[in-house]
């Protein structure tokens, strides 16, 4: 690993005691949005996130750099530039958020106990995204520790709303001026330039049901566990589960209830951008409940919407498996909530820049149409692209290869981060390079030495982009 600037990196392994234990302090704290929760003044999502932010303000503080809270939204830390080029400074944005996805389950040790085993520090947020947040504060306090001069200004940007929804972005933009360039360490090495475009789908079926299907718990993430209920003794369903779990990575439990049986099936969560890592529970659920013998309308709609779904995971059976420089087209069944009433089930889909809005929105209707459900509500967010030949993505390129001493090349992802609601902006890292991605899995983590490359690769480019 080649150093932009010894200094720099010996700065940053003397402090690595300190970068841990301030990640391992933001850490603890779940800050999952309660969307339930009546929302206090100046605490829009939660007492728990807003108690995170004031901490990562803290931080902030005690290394130097003034900030605040743009009204729970989100933290702001801005540091002017030190010899400005003009009266007027660029200002450079790092964009990093505090809030998590729900922790689910399959850890091996607590979620958010900060727990270090084996050099790897665990919890959720770990990679996703307190890790960069706090590497991004050390590698900006190691820049200017160092003797650098900021020729523009640089503004950290803590959001608390990244995962469900975004609001925390939306507010800032609304409330404070958008950076000039920014970069959003919430992605993949080397560089991501390029995201797709992202829909949200919800769709219903109505009617008078004796079983009930409960799985996920957000929609980006590919739910890793199922339960159902149905009208059937445990012996009739046994033989059924037995031979759908053989030879499969499922796993399914029973539990008798009287005359109805509980079926958990057992899968993998993932990203929803990658469905490819992980097994969908849901959509397992479906093909098992396919198979048992339920009696009348039951049987019927299980069966259509376990043909409609299959296994997919790029929209083939709604003819959406489509391709283009942006990448693949991913499909993922996130969310399932089916009671006496019927059914709600949510998809998450990853679509390629060329494709419409209009073109997702109608394939969608008629695939689900077989399954005799309707549409309930649909999202759609553009992606973007920016070319690979700007010089702000070419700095920041030079600055991955020569510090790894590679030759790779921009990257087009799934996943959606701030980026896209930003000119000029990009995703640098952290994930691709000293791990593997596995952002809103189980058991999810950070290797201490990717740590301290994140926090020296994020020096680098703060040096190429805001000092030289």
């Amino acid at each position: 690993m080649k150093a932009k600037d010894v200094k720099v990196d010996a700065w940053l392994r003397a402090h690595q005691p300190e970068v841990i234990e301030d990640l391992k302090t933001l850490l603890r704290y779940r800050t999952v949005e309660d969307e339930t929760a009546v929302p206090e003044e100046g605490k829009p999502f939660g007492p728990i996130t807003y108690d995170c932010l004031q901490e990562a303000l803290g931080i902030a503080k005690r290394l130097g750099f003034e900030g605040e809270s743009v009204d729970g939204y989100c933290g702001s830390i801005v540091v002017p530039a030190d010899d400005p080029r003009g009266e007027k400074p660029e200002t450079f944005g790092i964009l990093a958020h505090l809030d998590v996805v729900p922790e689910s389950t399959g850890w091996d040790y607590p979620p958010y106990g900060a727990v270090i085993a084996d050099g790897k520090l665990y919890g959720r947020g770990a990679i996703d995204d307190k890790g960069p947040a706090v590497a991004s504060l050390w590698a900006l306090k190691a820049v200017k520790e160092c003797g650098y001069k900021l020729k523009k200004n640089v503004n950290l940007i803590l959001g608390c709303n990244e995962e469900t929804g975004m609001r925390c972005l939306e507010y800032f933009l609304a409330h404070r001026p958008a950076p000039d360039f920014s970069i959003s360490p919430d992605g993949e090495f080397p560089l991501t330039n390029s995201e797709k475009s992202r829909a949200e789908a919800a769709f219903e079926r109505r009617y008078d049901s004796k079983i009930s299907l409960r799985a996920g718990t957000v929609v980006n993430a590919v739910p890793g566990e199922a339960e159902a209920t149905v009208p059937l003794p445990i012996g009739t369903v046994q033989e059924f589960a037995e031979a759908f779990s053989e030879d499969s990575p499922f796993g399914v439990a029973l539990t008798e209830e009287g005359a109805r049986t509980k079926i958990k099936v057992i899968g993998t969560t993932a990203h929803a951008s990658m469905p490819e890592d992980g097994d969908n529970a849901m959509q397992a659920m479906l093909q098992l409940l396919a198979d048992l013998p339920l009696a009348e309308e039951d049987g019927e709609v299980v069966r259509s919407l376990a043909a409609q779904l299959g296994m997919s995971l790029y929209g083939e059976p709604f003819d959406l498996d489509q391709e283009d420089m942006s990448g693949r087209l991913t499909f993922n069944a996130g969310l399932m909530d089916w009671d006496e009433t019927g059914y709600t089930v949510t998809f998450d889909l990853r679509v390629p820049i060329s494709m419409t809005e209009e073109e997702v929105r109608g394939k969608l209707e008629a695939g689900m149409a077989n399954a005799g459900a309707s549409l309930k509500s649909f999202e759609f967010g553009q992606g973007y692209c920016i070319p690979d030949d700007t010089p702000f993505v070419q700095k920041l390129m030079d600055v991955f290869n020569t510090r790894t001493g590679e030759n790779r090349k921009p990257m087009h992802i799934g996943g959606g981060t701030y980026a896209r609601h930003l000119p000029n902006a990009v995703s640098f890292g952290p994930e691709g390079y000293l791990c593997e991605a596995h952002a809103h899995a189980a058991n999810e983590f950070i290797d201490l030495e990717q740590l301290y490359f994140n926090c020296c690769i994020l020096a680098d480019a703060i040096i190429a982009l805001c000092c030289e």
